[in-house]
């Protein structure tokens, strides 16, 4: 695994900060094939979502919906994902706030990130790429096939949290199917 750190002025448009940029031409390139179901503005993703309709994008639904659309609107399987969500339960609630929404415990809790993750990380095909955005390195996880490869940290001077950006590669569909696997490797000698 490799860790790198670089300071960056901080921006809300994450996808702009320079060696966050630098990061994403490295591994999405044109960003065919990819998706990002919190894109905000300037996602390179060829399919995007935001649920603000002001912003442009693919689709405008809630990120658990979007996940779940995804999985039945599209047969293939995809190369990778931007997952940059609101990074704390705080930022959801200004996130809802804008759009007249009501926010619940819910929505800012753990499970907010795993609903939306869990269907998406099926959609991303073995060798594809999961590239999440926090205050956090938690990723997708080796429990849905994931392996973190890089670790940008992106300090942004005084009492500003780093940005840590986590590129995970998808190693197998999943940790059990894994398991599985090593067992009959282990029974066939």
């Amino acid at each position: 695994m490799e860790i790198k750190r670089k300071w960056a002025m901080p921006s809300k448009d994450t996808f702009t900060i320079k060696p966050i940029k630098k990061l994403l031409n490295k591994y999405v390139g044109n960003g065919k094939n990819w998706i990002d179901p919190f894109c905000g503005l300037n996602s390179p993703a060829e399919i995007t979502n935001d649920h603000n309709p002001e912003i442009e994008a693919s689709f405008h639904l809630e990120a658990e919906e979007f996940g779940k659309l995804i999985n039945k609107m599209f047969k293939e399987d995809f190369d990778g994902i931007l997952f940059d969500p609101p990074y704390s339960g705080r930022q959801v609630k200004e996130h809802y706030k804008v759009l007249g929404k009501k926010v619940t415990q819910l929505d800012t809790s753990r499970n907010f990130y795993s609903r939306v993750i869990n269907p998406i990380s099926r959609k991303i095909k073995v060798g594809g790429y999961a590239i999440s955005f926090g205050w956090n390195s938690g990723g997708f996880g080796k429990k849905r096939g994931f392996e973190i490869i890089e670790i940008l940290l992106v300090p942004h001077g005084g009492h500003h949290n780093d940005t840590i950006v986590t590129v995970e590669k998808k190693v197998q569909n999943t940790l059990e199917a894994g398991k599985k696997k090593r067992k009959v490797n282990e029974k066939n000698g």
